[in-house]
């Protein structure tokens, strides 16, 4: 049902139900004077208002010639049911604030709407997805601190000179189609023509270019030290220091291209400009839009329009259990059912606790080394919550296949009693963190070693802000490894800082050798992890609820699905 543009929608609904209750919803012969007089307006915008219900479908009305001739009016729907249709036709159009309008603003009656709507469906005849997700995502901003799902989000709004195969763990071709290393220090991207922006402008060389210098204040983009347009389609990167993974570090989400006017777009990190395969078409507390961009370089996406609606903001009540999953969970459809099923893997990567060496309570490894065996994950998962910790398997490196931590074996003591008293921080709007910090609670307590708890925005724990002790988080790992690994132990402010800070140049000496492919991803984590700075506790497992019609969904390694490939009978 599309609400007609003549007066608002709940100005409309309002005056039927005026006109409902007046008549007792009985068919009846009426004069429009009448009708004017019941709704309050002049006969001419009564007609017009009758008109408008009437090509809504929700009265019939059998107009008569003439002042004196009566009218037959006939009600078509009650206004209980009208008002569902109309806000389920509004939510259909991404008009959320009109929608509670018409409902006066009863978040209840809207997400019972909205549960109906979740799941594949056709809308106007565009194959539509809505996803249901459990918080807001107000940042889709690369090179800015991203957590996992806004990760995956940006990739499916945004291009780079580089993008990486998933599947085959290879580098391929994006909007640079063609590269090479022209000497030790300086390489050359050649980009494809007519890329467009999501607003149309054509991408240009400088567009590329200040994309590839904003990054330089990025620890994993340092070496970047001229950018420099040699055509209008080839550009050269001249670095300080070699890197034989330059294509791969391009293809990171932080390393997207974007508008060299973004910076004047007060608006850009929750409605952004890219040129990747959907556009943003909305993006606020309650849901975020994105749209087939039908001018994008390569295969235009399957799906239509993608709809991710934020529940707990549309007053859909979770239980305890269905909260603590949702972390790691995308479901294509809410609603259980025979034809569902589960596609589940580990996840690369884990829970972690950091201890922070720049803290003066921490700087000792001994103490570290104290700490992280009473923090064992074998002792930890036992005070966790089994509904929190069902797809739960204790640590023993940063990756389900590694077991740096079983080949370390020496023998600690225990910190002094009553000498220490820890700060703990976590990011807000996680469900898992608060039962896992309350575990290490219980833990240390039975050291008496006082610990206590923040919920901090993921940017302040992103960048170690705060002056915290220890740092509980997260992480996945993209599939190839032997970058994805080194990347965010050496480009993670956080982490770089607290493992590194004692010894800042060895950190800078251990970034050089990864780059000359003289380190790799195993043996860095190893001598992380000797120091005690970086504590691996759980792996998780990502799931994706699939219904039988949609088609081409893939498990990735952020716990979504290349929306693009996707789509349904």
């Amino acid at each position: 049902m599309k609400i007609s543009s003549f007066m608002h929608p709940k100005r409309l609904t309002q005056q039927y139900h005026r006109l409902y209750q007046h008549f007792s919803g009985q068919e009846v012969d009426t004069q429009l004077q009448q009708l004017a007089d019941i709704a309050c307006c002049t006969r001419r915008h009564m007609r017009n208002v009758l008109n408008s219900m009437q090509q809504e479908g929700w009265l019939e009305w059998q107009a008569q010639a003439g002042r004196g001739g009566r009218s037959r009016l006939r009600f078509c729907c009650k206004p209980e049911s009208l008002r569902r249709d109309s806000a389920a036709s509004l939510l259909g159009q991404g008009k959320v604030e009109q929608a509670l309008e018409v409902l006066d603003h009863d978040k209840q009656a809207l997400a019972t709407i909205l549960l109906q709507q979740l799941g594949q469906h056709w809308r106007n005849n565009r194959q539509v997805l809505s996803i249901p997700y459990y918080r807001a995502l107000p940042s889709l901003y690369p090179g800015t601190d991203l957590r996992r799902s806004e990760r995956h989000l940006v990739r499916q709004i945004h291009s780079g000179l580089t993008v990486m195969n998933e599947e085959k763990g290879e580098v391929e071709a994006d909007v640079a189609h063609h590269w090479h290393q022209h000497s030790s220090l300086e390489w050359h991207f050649h980009l494809r023509p007519c890329v467009r922006w999501h607003d149309g402008r054509l991408l240009s060389v400088d567009d590329v270019k200040d994309s590839l210098l904003r990054l330089r204040q990025l620890p994993l983009f340092s070496h970047i030290q001229t950018v420099q347009a040699l055509t209008p389609r080839c550009i050269s990167i001249v670095l300080n220091e070699e890197d034989a993974r330059l294509p791969t570090l391009l293809a990171d989400s932080a390393a997207l291209l974007l508008p060299s006017s973004h910076a004047q777009n007060p608006e850009f990190a929750s409605h952004p400009i890219g040129c990747g395969p959907y556009k943003v078409m909305a993006n606020d507390d309650f849901h975020l839009s994105l749209q087939a961009f039908d001018d994008y370089f390569g295969y235009r996406a399957l799906l239509d329009e993608i709809d991710i609606w934020i529940l707990p903001e549309l007053g859909v009540e979770q239980s305890s259990e269905q909260q603590s999953t949702k972390g790691l969970e995308v479901q294509v459809s809410p609603v259980a059912s025979a034809e569902q099923a589960y596609a589940m893997e580990a996840e690369q990567g884990c829970y972690f606790v950091l201890l922070d060496s720049r803290s003066a309570l921490l700087r000792s490894q001994v103490l570290r080394q104290q700490l992280s065996h009473l923090l064992s994950p074998l002792l930890l998962i036992q005070h966790i919550p089994l509904d929190v910790r069902q797809y739960w398997t204790v640590a023993s490196s940063l990756l389900p296949q590694w077991f740096h931590l079983r080949q370390q074996h020496e023998v600690v003591g225990v910190p002094e009693h009553g000498t220490l008293s820890l700060n703990l921080a976590f990011p807000e709007d996680q469900p898992d963190y608060p039962a896992i910090a309350q575990a290490i609670q219980d833990c240390l307590a039975a050291a008496q070693i006082e610990v206590s708890c923040h919920s901090i925005s993921f940017t302040d724990w992103q960048q170690g802000l705060g002056g915290f002790d220890m740092y509980l988080g997260s992480v996945n790992f993209t599939s190839d490894i032997d970058y994805a690994i080194p990347a965010w132990l050496l480009g993670t402010p956080l982490v770089r800082n607290a493992a590194f800070d004692a010894h800042n140049h060895q950190a800078t000496d251990l970034h050089s050798e990864w780059r000359r492919g003289v380190l790799d991803a195993g043996n860095l984590t190893a001598y992380v992890l000797s120091q005690h700075t970086l504590l691996p506790l759980f792996h998780n497992r990502l799931r994706l609820q699939v219904s039988d019609g949609m088609q081409d969904l893939k498990l990735n390694a952020l716990g979504w699905f290349d929306f693009k490939s996707a789509w349904h009978r």
